[in-house]
């Protein structure tokens, strides 16, 4: 039985082994670079349907969305939506003789608070809506005022149907061209 060796010179070893060494590092971070590059598009694709939703601008959008990005050690990323209710001066409120008006969403119509009105209150650092609180035992005729907002980001998430599953699917989608394209990198030791 005949037997073959391969003898291989102990320097280019030395080299195959560093560049399966570096190729393996280069591999975890081109991974998290096309995590992160995924959860950005997710992101962006969040933002632009509940731009498409709601009368709200993008910047006030973003502003609700966190994206935590992904690291080395732990390779995932997340995007948490969070805030309270949204003043409605974001809304477009105008005032009117016959109250405030305001669009919530951009398929509705303007709606009127008959009311409420819109002022600057000592202290506050800008304008909101507010309305005479009538129902409070210490009211006067003019004091407390309730403030009026509008949905917060989270409801808009929540409201735009398919969102969820169109923002996870095209981040993947996202994703695996970012690898493909990293790992072409890699390939030509760039």
């Amino acid at each position: 039985m005949a037997q073959s060796y391969a003898r291989i010179d102990p320097k280019g070893l030395n080299d195959v082994l560093n560049l399966l060494r570096a190729y393996r590092a280069g591999g975890s971070k081109a991974l998290q670079r096309s995590v992160n590059h995924g959860a950005k598009q997710g992101r962006k694709i969040s933002v632009d349907a509940m731009s498409k939703k709601s009368a709200l601008k993008k910047k006030d959008l973003r502003a609700a969305t966190s994206l935590y990005f992904a690291s080395l050690r732990t390779l995932s990323a997340k995007l948490v939506i969070k805030g309270g209710s949204v003043s409605l001066m974001r809304y477009g409120a105008r005032q009117t003789k016959k109250g405030v008006t305001f669009r919530l969403w951009k398929d509705g119509k303007r709606e009127k608070y008959r009311h409420a009105f819109i002022t600057r209150l000592p202290g506050s650092p800008s304008e909101d809506v507010y309305e005479r609180n009538i129902s409070d035992p210490n009211y006067d005729g003019r004091t407390p005022l309730r403030t009026k907002r509008g949905p917060a980001v989270p409801n808009i998430y929540d409201k735009t149907p398919g969102l969820a599953g169109k923002a996870e699917n095209e981040a993947g989608e996202e994703m695996l061209k970012e690898l493909a394209r990293q790992i072409d990198l890699l390939n030509r030791g760039l």
